[in-house]
């Protein structure tokens, strides 16, 4: 295959990127100006005749005349002008172009080596192209047909339908790591090589991202120890990672809607409450006032139904916010020596569940209070032992959460044996769901996944330090069977799948 030299497919590229956007024709606002110039040979200065030119941003790809000459004519702004010949290296002149102006330049090409000295890439490239159903987070690889050492590649990637690339980026390497891309959407990327010769570009290959699972799962966990935030499914097969910062970001919870997760971090020291979308972009600090507690370090928040506001607490007070941080309001307090740890907001948008605390790391309570603050009540408290995570199922009728059924209350925090319960708001009965947990662990930070079939849960050995595992089980056949291990060593309570 004879390879392609410098720039042959940059009018492809801008072809491609063209017909992927709007068709319907746009009148600049700033006008239009002319670029008049010459393509010469550097060697003796003599017109170079039928040399392409052609603009970066890309507009469109004139020949020079047989005097060297070109013009263009484009819209103001500030551009790369690229001519490019057989046989001679690719050169390029920044211009900036008025308005009604005439912008005057020459362009000097070198002459270059023979063809065979050129690298050549072979025909494999990772995806293939127009491959769909491809991961969020993907490695972009292909290859040269003769391995060299000299060789340095260019990388471009473009989002379907914008002119700008998302990735530019010089490489050595014949792979690119490419980390949170959207679900569904379609990209195009090109490769260049490059040595002492001059340069070849690769055929501009497309492909499709998958489809958002319909049933996932949020949870964190830490990359070369910093907290990072995951999607999987059920089955806990295709785990995605959602950040990657220098930050810890963890305790995601979705939307109702599944457009938004909201999460804490700690890229400001103090944690606080942030949202992105949902392939982890567009992130926005939404949250400035300190959220921290008794025992606490800024964990309680929860979606409200409508997917626009939140609920959130900040030692004895709770507040709601907007999605993008505005809106702040105070819902309702407490007693001064009592904070709010968790909070859950019901999805039928008639109660408030929260979990106190006192001064005591043990002296907890479930507190249940409509959803302007008033009629407060105590639904379970004054026990001995750890007391936690309460969170309404879909229907609000019910209420997760976990005891330490060993009533151990010596060490701050420590506990030996919690389990799973479920307080039902209409009989008021306690059905427990740890019956076959292994002996000697804890089950923590129960949820419902998004149809209230399955319990999704962190267990772990109840030693200091012992590393937490993702568990999912049947909400309604309670066995062995159906208690499955889905993702090892994640952070605990820094999850959420509702």
């Amino acid at each position: 295959m004879k390879p392609i030299r410098l720039l042959h497919l940059i009018p492809v590229l801008s072809v491609f990127l063209i017909l992927c956007q709007c068709t319907e024709e746009k009148i600049s606002p700033f006008g239009t100006g002319t670029i008049e110039g010459r393509v010469l040979n550097e060697e003796d200065l003599s017109p170079l005749a039928n040399a392409e030119v052609t603009t970066s941003p890309p507009t469109h790809t004139v020949l020079t005349d047989s005097a060297g000459n070109f013009t263009m004519e484009v819209e103001a702004g500030d551009y790369n002008v690229i001519a490019k010949k057989r046989d001679f290296f690719t050169a390029s002149s920044s211009v900036k172009v008025n308005l009604n102006k005439s912008t005057q330049l020459i362009i000097n090409l070198n002459k270059r080596a023979a063809e065979e000295e050129l690298p050549w890439l072979s025909g494999l490239f990772f995806p293939v192209n127009n491959q769909a159903e491809v991961p969020v987070n993907t490695t972009l690889r292909w290859q040269l047909k003769k391995p060299s050492d000299t060789v340095d590649f260019k990388l471009k990637v473009y989002e379907s339908g914008h002119p700008l690339p998302i990735m530019e980026k010089e490489l050595t390497d014949t792979f690119a790591i490419l980390p949170g891309l959207k679900f569904s959407t379609t990209y195009l990327w090109q490769v260049s090589a490059a040595n002492s010769s001059g340069a070849i570009h690769s055929d501009v290959h497309t492909f499709t991202t998958r489809s958002m699972p319909e049933d996932f799962l949020l949870y964190s966990q830490r990359v070369e120890g910093v907290s990072q935030i995951f999607m999987t499914d059920t089955l806990g097969e295709n785990n995605i990672q959602l950040t990657h910062n220098n930050y810890h970001s963890y305790r995601p919870v979705a939307n109702p809607q599944m457009t938004r997760i909201a999460f804490l971090s700690t890229r400001d020291v103090n944690p606080q409450l942030y949202t992105m979308d949902m392939n982890g972009s567009n992130v926005k600090k939404i949250t400035t006032i300190p959220t921290g507690g008794f025992y606490n370090k800024g964990v309680g928040f929860s979606w409200l139904p409508d997917g626009e506001r939140l609920v959130f607490s900040a030692y004895n007070s709770l507040y709601t916010i907007n999605h993008d941080g505005t809106g702040i309001r105070h819902l309702t307090s407490i007693a001064e020596d009592r904070h709010f740890r968790e909070v859950d907001y019901s999805p039928v948008g008639n109660k408030i569940v929260a979990l106190t605390l006192g001064a005591g790391y043990y002296d907890q309570e479930i507190l249940l209070m409509n959803t302007d603050g008033s009629g407060k009540e105590v639904l379970i408290g004054d026990m001995p032992g750890a007391l936690g995570d309460p969170v309404f199922s879909i229907d609000g009728n019910r209420i997760l959460y976990i005891y330490d059924s060993s009533g151990y209350d010596s060490n701050p925090g420590r506990q030996l044996d919690a389990r799973i319960f479920q307080y039902d708001l209409t009989t008021e009965a306690t059905k427990g769901f740890s019956t076959h947990k292994t002996s000697g662990t804890n089950d923590l930070a129960p949820r419902f996944t998004k149809d209230g079939s399955k319990i999704v849960f962190i267990n772990t050995r109840n030693t200091v330090g012992a590393k937490k595992d993702l568990w999912i089980m049947n909400a309604n056949n309670i066995s062995t069977v159906h208690r499955k291990k889905l993702i090892g060593d994640v952070e605990t309570g820094d999850w959420l799948s509702k």
